[in-house]
């Protein structure tokens, strides 16, 4: 027994040993535990959840066998001139859409579900009482998307090492499919976590979701299209004008998924936090990088079309964007009025940053306006015929006119219905419908038949205006005096009616909360 004992106590310290006193597994516990603390608790919850679910384990059940099913089939098909004849595009060909399927379209939905699900089955209120904030539990509930990406991954990419043995592909052709379908996988996961937050109810949900599902359908499509008739047929250059395209693609989505996260932050953040100015910034540099990308592509070419493209682009950007802003809130909490900035210039350089439909207007327009203005200036230097100048400044007045009045019709009707973004999305859509159908319906109740040709009454008819000038590479200057005397006039109304945004001043902070910061900061 004293033996029994003192062996025990001989091998108690190193069995039980605490992970602080050194060795090499001391210290990877010691880094794997100070890692753990840096880990996001949804990210935790939703792999646990997600990994033991049905649909992920149905899923990956499905993957396995449908790989092996292809490799089998794809091998009995090509044989026996598979000794002989490259057959690696072929079976890329299935192990494409093999990846594709779960990737792109099971991992978005699943993620619009989990998000969808905290809100409709009302557990989403007990992680906003929590330390989260509204950022962690979205980029939380993405890292989850992420990681059953990575298991969906893992299983087809020694299939892909397969193909590349079967010769007809090289490293680059397996390598851009692998990003172009990780990428559009990640974009779409972020635009289905958007989604998720602005559908409250059982009818907005299904319609977001079908939205989502048009969505993925359509980038299936896309990405299909591109792989069969360009990467595995004609295969990839690394030459100037492609890393020049794929800096700009890459530039436009990676802004577009942080835009998307940010968005859905903001929408499931508390109603006293700043939601917006993120958001501004990010929109502010998406302009940047697709005004930067768009003219490094006009002068590589020298070809005015693609600064009439990227003007067209952008109007259409920052009429959705603008639209969008003049939903938001009218009233700025205390929160909000104590960061507010302090001098005069400061308020009038930044205080467009700030929420509310006001200042969301005056953003708009002036970093729309802006842009175009810029894409015209630059024109000049590759249009001697100022076709693409005229046609930024027709975008101008396109953008000052509608976001203008928008804005004048939904002022008096929030004050009676309510503050919400279906009333300026609806009026939106209602009067970029009626400036297309309105001039035609004119024109045949005066003269008893349409206009044949394109002429100033044709003005507000943004659509045949743009086809018109691209079609026929020609554009009225009296159309576009025309259009930008009306939006100018419009803008100017509605900047005389800014009393509530001229009168925002900084609150003085109370020292109860200035306590409760400082408290928090040294607790942290």
């Amino acid at each position: 027994m004293a033996s029994e004992s003192s062996s025990s106590v001989g091998l108690e310290p190193r069995l039980i040993r605490n992970h602080e006193d050194g060795g090499l597994w001391g210290r990877i516990d010691q880094i794997s535990e100070r890692a753990s603390r840096w880990l996001n608790p949804i990210l935790i919850k939703e792999a646990r959840q997600s990994l033991k679910s049905r649909q992920f384990t149905t899923t990956f059940f499905f993957l396995l066998l449908a790989s092996l099913f292809w490799m089998v089939i794809g091998v009995s098909i090509s044989a026996p001139d598979i000794y002989y004849v490259p057959a690696g595009v072929t079976m890329l060909s299935g192990y494409y859409f093999l990846l594709a399927l779960p990737m792109m379209a099971i991992v978005p939905v699943a993620a619009y579900r989990s998000l969808a699900a905290e809100i409709e089955d009302g557990t989403f209120e007990l992680l906003v009482i929590t330390n989260l904030s509204s950022l962690r539990i979205v980029t939380g509930k993405l890292g989850s998307a992420i990681l059953q990406m990575m298991v969906y991954f893992a299983v087809l990419v020694p299939c892909l090492a397969f193909c590349y043995l079967l010769r007809g592909i090289d490293v680059l052709m397996i390598t851009t499919t692998l990003v172009l379908v990780v990428s559009l996988s990640l974009l779409l996961t972020t635009i289905a976590l958007f989604l998720a937050t602005i559908a409250p109810t059982k009818a907005s949900q299904l319609l977001s979701l079908f939205c989502l599902l048009g969505l993925i359908f359509f980038s299936e499509v896309i990405a299909a299209s591109y792989v069969f008739a360009e990467l595995l047929q004609r295969g990839i250059d690394l030459s100037g004008e492609t890393v020049m395209f794929v800096v700009l693609i890459a530039a436009v989505g990676v802004s577009l998924m942080f835009l998307f996260v940010k968005a859905a932050a903001a929408r499931i953040g508390t109603v006293t936090e700043n939601r917006s100015t993120s958001l501004r910034w990010i929109m502010l540099a998406q302009q940047h990088i697709w005004i930067g990308g768009l003219a490094t592509v006009a002068l590589w070419y020298e070809d005015r079309y693609v600064v009439m493209f990227a003007a067209m682009i952008l109007t259409g950007y920052w009429i959705v964007m603008g639209t969008l802003m003049l939903g938001e809130s009218v009233e700025m909490s205390p929160r909000v009025l104590r960061a507010l900035p302090k001098t005069t210039l400061t308020r009038m350089l930044l205080l467009w940053l700030y929420p509310g439909p006001g200042t969301g207007y005056v953003f708009a327009i002036a970093t729309g306006c802006t842009g175009l203005l810029a894409l015209g200036i630059f024109a000049v230097t590759i249009d001697s015929e100022m076709l693409s100048s005229l046609f930024c400044l027709l975008m101008i007045g396109y953008l000052t006119f509608y976001l203008s009045a928008v804005r004048l019709i939904v002022m008096p009707l929030s004050r009676h219905i309510g503050g919400s973004f279906a009333l300026p999305i609806g009026m939106m859509m209602v009067l970029l419908i009626s400036g297309v159908a309105g001039p035609t319906i004119v024109m045949a109740l005066v003269t008893g038949a349409p206009s044949s040709s394109y002429a100033l009454q044709e003005a507000t008819n943004w659509m045949w205006s743009i086809v018109h000038c691209f079609s026929d590479s020609v554009i009225e200057p009296l159309v576009v005096v025309f259009m930008l005397g009306l939006g100018g006039c419009l803008m100017l109304l509605n900047l005389m009616l800014l009393f509530r945004e001229f009168a925002y001043r900084p609150v003085v902070t109370p020292e109860r909360v200035m306590r409760d910061e400082a408290e928090k900061n040294e607790s942290h």
